[in-house]
């Protein structure tokens, strides 16, 4: 009972982390105020200070327990919400970016890490891609429930629905600090915390050149490094339409007060992909639901070339597919890891997949400038998948059957 008490606990904090309020409205804002080019410039530097931010949020993680390291995040967020409609220009934009990525980074990673080491602790780790979709289930549904309310709210000023999204985030550290404390260095019971979480100095502390260390050893994995590379394809694809999402809807028709209604289906669509991942891996395997990629994505960007309307089925596609992809994808890691370093590991994964997306968003607002949105979307669709079938064929990038877990701490002898 204590067990399910802590997991339902864990739900709850989620829920503070869902941005439905800000996203119908933020981006849109960031448009009209100053254009498709700042838009992307701003995910842009989001995702490079992601990157500069993973490895020491990651080894903050593994350092001085889970639960600090989260609500930090939720700190920084909070704080990011609450700020930004009061800024006045595209730098001050790209600065607020920057710390909201940081807040980021203290979640990347650490929450998945979390779960996965307190069922590891109950001896029930089959669990995690069921109990993580479910999670994410939770997320989206508070997400939906808020881009529905903040199409109402909009109405009173483009404010409103951010300041409610930035008290969601302040609600999510009281609840942070219910759940027990877990990890490689807490030996108690996860039913029973501890007086506090690991503390710098404890012995067998995992120091800084052991998190470089661990970074390496996975890198030169190849079921590891070529499913990052895999994925990362796709997740370029997802970070270049996301942000597009409400001007490009906008275009098509949907009024700015309907926005919220369309969120709110994406975050459905998305939480019902999210609570059967767990279905779709044990129906078709990691490999299965992988390779599929490739021609889904393939021809339902390739659509919105003739006809531009497809777009708004395609945004729910690529929504549900990227929410059922994140626990299989994490499954996949955290099944060849062991307990030490694991946040590290995954915040790695997380980081080069935030150079990728960085990369494509600074080239993405000059690019639908100049080949307008529907051409780019297709584009960039049909790109993604040829790239991943040839390195499908070439690489073989998702292996099944892998070898046993590495995940120690290296000792200096293989340094």
């Amino acid at each position: 009972m204590a067990g399910f008490n802590a997991v339902r606990r864990y739900y709850a904090y989620l829920a503070t982390t869902a941005y439905g309020f800000y996203l119908p409205v933020g981006l849109l804002y960031l448009e009209q105020q100053y254009g498709w080019v700042v838009v992307g410039l701003t995910q842009g530097v989001f995702s490079f200070a992601l990157v500069a931010a993973e490895i020491p949020t990651g080894y903050v993680g593994d350092r001085i327990g889970r639960r600090a390291s989260l609500a930090l995040g939720n700190v920084i967020s909070t704080g990011a919400l609450g700020a930004f409609v009061f800024l006045d220009s595209p730098l001050e934009y790209c600065a607020l970016y920057a710390v909201w990525a940081l807040g980021w980074g203290f979640r990347s990673g650490t929450s998945e890490a979390w779960l996965y080491e307190f069922l590891a602790s109950r001896g029930d780790t089959e669990s995690y891609t069921r109990l993580d979709g479910r999670a994410r289930t939770v997320r989206l549904l508070v997400s939906a429930a808020g881009a529905v309310l903040a199409g109402v709210l909009v109405t009173f000023g483009w404010g409103v629905p951010l300041f409610v999204n930035a008290a969601l985030s302040a609600l999510g550290v009281p609840i942070l600090l219910s759940l027990p404390a877990v990890g490689a260095t807490t030996e108690n019971d996860a039913d029973d915390p501890p007086a506090g979480d690991p503390k710098p100095g404890d012995a067998d502390v995992f120091g800084v050149r052991d998190a470089v260390r661990m970074l390496r050893v996975q890198a030169r994995r190849p079921e590891i490094r070529w499913l990052v590379v895999y994925v990362g394809l796709f997740y370029v694809l997802f970070a270049v339409t996301r942000p597009y999402e409400s001007p490009i809807a906008e275009q098509v028709g949907v009024p700015v007060a309907a926005l919220g209604a369309l969120f709110a289906g994406f975050k459905l669509v998305s939480a019902g992909a999210a609570a059967s991942a767990g279905w779709v891996r044990d129906a078709f395997g990691t490999r299965g639901v992988l390779a599929l990629l490739v021609p889904v994505y393939g021809v339902a960007f390739a659509s919105v070339a003739f006809v531009p309307l497809f777009v708004l089925p395609v945004f729910f596609l690529n929504r549900g597919l990227k929410t059922v992809l994140g626990p299989i994808r994490n499954q996949y890691v955290n099944d060849r890891l062991e307990d030490v370093g694991r946040a590290t590991v995954l915040s790695g994964v997380s980081m080069l997949l935030s150079v990728a997306a960085g990369t494509a968003n600074l080239f993405s607002g000059p690019l639908i400038d100049a080949f307008g949105p529907f051409r780019f979307l297709a584009g960039a669709g049909v790109a993604a998948a040829t790239a991943a079938g040839v390195l499908w064929v070439a690489v073989d990038p998702v292996r099944e059957d892998a070898d046993s877990p590495v995940g120690t701490t290296p000792s200096p002898a293989t340094d």
